[in-house]
């Protein structure tokens, strides 16, 4: 009979609080531990252990493991980027978060089992690696976290994710997360620590093994499934994008360099403006095949894509895979052990995620919805203050009150004031460590996106950081206007206790 998989003593005790603390008592639990001195990565490791390990997998993907075990990367950079109490409030909303999936009836209890790979000993990295994703590709899921465990010992991580990505690229079409939550999932390994990767990673593995949901009911949404099924099953369509311009090949220009603004910046406007996300596929191929480096590529679809975002009237908190799916893309593109042509394929499939596709209908024309006053007169830190002001003070929503669909919803003209003050404070070219604080902190107060807030920042953050000058500033606007729709979530229950707990 098959036992539950268990960790070190010291990590066993921290997953156990986080599995058996009551809900309503989570908060405080985790706010007198932290303050005790328990490390944040810690805690964060026990979070993302205890949902992989006592959660099931959700029919799509909101709820188990997906988005709290996505988010832990950004929740661990983010909390690095704050002062004092307030960087503790990240970690808390992630504990909290894994133990209500933990504890929620449609999502737990859930057991890891410990897995016995004897059948496997013996078989050469290569065997495993293509025995990877021969099981993923005939959906055998326990097959498939088999030779995952085997490899974890025997490959490097870049291996490892091409072996997965034979399943997620073409899958991305049908929903992005069967591309961002193994790509995060290593992320988060990258930040708390290798060890942690069976647990972490056998829930993303057996995501990416399974049926995906396709059934819809028409309208809108039902025509955008639509189009992913399409693209999934013409695959061979982008693989042929690649290879018929030899965009792998191995002469070609990797770096950018300040040589190449003028056609970043022309890609970035066509990406931006195109009437569908995935026309972006053939905008980027036909750069590349014009000599653009693919790092200036990758940097020309990231502005292109926070461009977009501020093209789009979408209030929905949710909407944050323009970005995060290019800072994925961007972290593939470095990746060691990773193909050429794997990470092209990467960088090209951004515009046919299904959650970008989606935002396709949302789009004002290119210029419309520019600032709806006049901001100018003040100074930085008044600018700043405003920003913050404006955001703080968005009309309140209450996602448990909600009778239609969260992607229906739409940004109020208070959402634009604080987009146009955001582009202001840009414009003057300031130091952006404050701004970049302020909108970290202020999306600690978020309880209910489930790590989106917290992925959003942290990825335009590094966006930001990788962009040159002058085209970057388009990040730090896009980032304020999310943390603007992110501020009218209700209700919250996290944060008012967590940040009265850290201040006392």
């Amino acid at each position: 009979m098959a036992g539950l998989l268990r960790f070190d003593d010291a990590t066993e005790a921290l997953v156990r609080f986080v599995e058996d603390t009551p809900p309503d008592d989570i908060v405080a639990a985790a706010c007198a531990r932290l303050r005790g001195g328990a490390p944040v990565g810690d805690l964060l490791a026990a979070a993302g252990l205890a949902v992989s390990r006592s959660t099931e997998l959700p029919p799509s993907h909101h709820g188990g493991p997906v988005h709290p075990v996505a988010g832990l990367y950004a929740v661990k950079r983010l909390g690095e980027r704050l002062d004092g109490a307030a960087a503790f409030l990240p970690a808390v909303q992630s504990v909290a978060l894994a133990n209500e999936h933990i504890h929620a009836p449609e999502m737990g209890p859930g057991a890891m089992p410990r897995i016995d790979i004897d059948a496997l000993a013996g078989k050469s990295k290569r065997e495993l690696l293509d025995g990877l994703a021969f099981e993923l590709g005939r959906r055998r899921a326990a097959a498939a976290e088999r030779h995952l465990i085997a490899l974890l010992g025997a490959a490097e991580p870049g291996e490892i994710m091409e072996a997965l990505l034979t399943a997620a690229l073409p899958r991305n079409a049908l929903d992005d997360h069967y591309f961002l939550y193994p790509v995060y999932a290593f992320r988060a390994l990258d930040a708390l620590g290798w060890r942690h990767g069976e647990a972490i990673l056998r829930p993303a593995v057996r995501f990416l093994a399974r049926h995906p949901m396709l059934e819809h009911a028409g309208g809108v949404r039902g025509a955008i499934i639509q189009d992913g099924i399409d693209l999934y099953r013409n695959y061979a369509a982008l693989e042929a994008l690649a290879d018929s311009r030899g965009l792998a090949d191995s002469g070609r220009r990797f770096e950018t360099g300040d040589d190449e603004t003028e056609a970043v910046d022309r890609l970035a406007d066509a990406v931006a403006e195109a009437d569908r996300a995935a026309d972006a596929p053939g905008l980027v191929a036909d750069a590349l095949a014009a000599g653009l480096s693919t790092m200036g590529a990758c940097e020309a679809q990231s502005l292109g894509a926070a461009r977009r975002f501020l093209r789009s009237n979408t209030g929905n908190p949710f909407d944050v895979h323009y970005h995060t799916g290019m800072s994925a893309r961007r972290y593939l593109l470095r990746l060691p052990g990773l193909s050429m042509r794997t990470r092209l394929l990467a960088l090209l499939s951004w515009g046919q995620g299904y959650e970008v596709r989606h935002l396709d209908r949302t789009l004002r024309r290119p210029g419309d919805g520019g600032p709806a006053k006049a901001v100018s007169g003040r100074g930085g830190d008044a600018l700043l203050a405003a920003i913050v002001d404006s955001i703080a003070a968005q009309p309140e929503f209450d996602l448990t009150a909600m009778t239609g669909s969260i992607a229906d919803l739409t940004a109020p003209d208070s959402v634009r004031e604080t987009t146009a003050l955001a582009a202001a404070w840009a414009e003057r070219g300031d130091d952006p460590a404050a701004f970049l604080s302020s909108m970290a902190e202020l999306v600690c107060r978020d309880d209910r996106s489930e790590m989106h807030a917290y992925k959003m920042q942290q990825a335009a953050f590094e966006e930001y950081a990788a962009t040159r000058e002058p085209l970057r500033r388009v990040h730090l606007v896009a980032a304020a206007k999310h943390a603007a729709c992110v501020a009218r979530l209700r209700p919250r229950t996290v944060w008012p206790r967590a940040r009265a707990l850290l201040d006392a």
